[in-house]
């Protein structure tokens, strides 16, 4: 996490909801096993952060952070125009205070609006966070030492201001419950500096101070309530980004089933449909136009003698077996296969001519009749297969069916030419 690390484990800003639902699951989550199920138990549980799992509970700290830096420069900034425009305040009630005002609020204000402005840049975590709390209580000792310049009646509204500046920190501040006790803890102290400062002693201000801490107390009571809702609102976001993954991961397999051939493992004829655009037709799109696209119908020779001799597992055997060898030649080829039905199987490239093409639907023939011999260096093949190819110009765009068409036709002939052979039908294109 680098310089977001200090800042997240400090207990600063661990109170700040994650509000950006990205659809990535950080790998520490799918390592710690945390799934949707697991985060929707957290969150209907109630659990305090202190009891969330591990990289829940570092993730929603990086979020926190995150969101800090991002809007640092936004609070400082607006932090120094409020305390600045307050000076309005002091033309209206004392206006001989103005002066001493505005040089006040910039020596107290600006020089820590400078340097958070410095570590929100540079990725100072902790001096950031510093720089976050002691704006706010600058600006209220400020107000406060101003209250006293002025005559009881318009002081107590300087010492109001103080309290509402306090109250309103707990609210926004992007800490901890445990961060804003030790910030509502340094503001009344140093409110009580201001007092001892201007009067020399704490009497007759307790009240004061009894009061600040009574506005301390009930909007931390609120700050918690918020903080409680910011963690639920994140662990809801967390489970949908997960559920929403393991939706698409479930789709992906679903996909994935219904495109490939249980018996093979390679696609079936719906991957194939899938995959040839894609795969196929489109790497050409801007360029190669005069390539050639072969569709190729790869049927196994008397099958059905083949299984009725060896039987149906070593049927299923054989058929695996020449799956892998089309899958292999193909990825090499630059091409794609699937399993057609039966024993048949299809398959598709795209080569720069159609010489390129015949030399392929070779090598199909006889990768085939390599796969099953009745023994070592034996010349005679256990199963052979009719190759039929439907090739067209890239340039013609023709459909898939009308090659598959034309690969059947391809076929067809070259069982009647006595199988174990190779036939070809090129359409006949013509471009004006």
């Amino acid at each position: 996490m680098g310089a977001l690390e200090p800042f997240a484990h400090a207990g600063f800003a661990d109170g700040i909801a994650l509000e950006r639902a990205s659809s990535n699951v950080p790998e520490e989550l799918d390592a710690a096993g945390i799934d949707a199920a697991r985060v929707d138990a957290i969150e209907r549980a109630s659990r305090p952060l202190d009891r969330w799992p591990d990289a829940i509970a570092e993730l929603y700290r990086k979020s926190a952070t995150e969101r800090l830096f991002r809007e640092a420069n936004f609070m400082f900034v607006l932090g120094l125009l409020i305390g600045l425009s307050t000076v309005l305040v002091d033309l209206l009630l004392h206006p001989a205070m103005a002066a001493e005002g505005v040089v006040l609020r910039v020596l107290a204000i600006a020089p820590i609006t400078f340097v958070g402005l410095v570590a929100a840049a540079r990725g100072w975590t902790r001096t950031l966070a510093i720089c976050v709390g002691a704006s706010p209580i600058a600006f209220a000792a400020v107000i406060m030492h101003l209250g006293f310049q002025l005559p009881p009646e318009n002081a107590v509204r300087y010492f109001s201001g103080t309290m509402l500046i306090v109250g309103l920190a707990n609210l926004i501040m992007p800490y901890s419950l445990r961060g804003l006790i030790a910030l509502d803890l340094a503001a009344i102290a140093t409110i009580a500096g201001v007092i001892l400062f201007n009067k020399g002693a704490l009497a007759g201000h307790v009240d004061t101070l009894t009061i600040q801490a009574i506005v301390c107390i009930a909007t931390l009571v609120v700050a918690a309530r918020v903080q409680k809702l910011r963690q639920t609102n994140f662990l809801l976001n967390l489970r949908t980004r997960i559920a929403n993954r393991e939706l698409a991961q479930a789709n992906e397999s679903l996909r994935t089933l219904s495109e490939s051939d249980p018996l093979t493992g390679i696609a079936n004829r719906r991957g194939f449909e899938a995959r040839f655009e894609q795969a196929v037709v489109a790497p050409g799109e801007h360029g190669r136009q005069a390539d050639m696209i072969a569709l190729m119908m790869i049927d196994l020779d008397h099958f059905k003698k083949f299984n009725d001799t060896h039987g149906h597992q070593s049927g299923d055997y054989c058929l695996t077996l020449v799956a892998a060898t089309l899958e292999e030649l193909f990825e090499e080829e630059g091409g794609i296969v699937a399993r057609y039905g039966g024993e048949e199987f299809i398959a598709a490239v795209r080569k720069r001519n159609s010489s390129e093409v015949q030399a392929v639907a070779e090598k199909v023939r006889e990768a085939v009749a390599g796969v099953l011999k009745p023994g070592p260096g034996s010349e005679t093949s256990l199963v052979t297969a009719s190759v039929g190819v439907g090739m067209a110009p890239a340039m013609a765009r023709l459909p898939r069916e009308e090659l598959v068409e034309m690969a059947d036709a391809a076929l067809y002939c070259g069982k009647d030419q006595g199988r174990n052979r190779v036939e070809f039908v090129e359409a006949e294109v013509a471009f004006g």
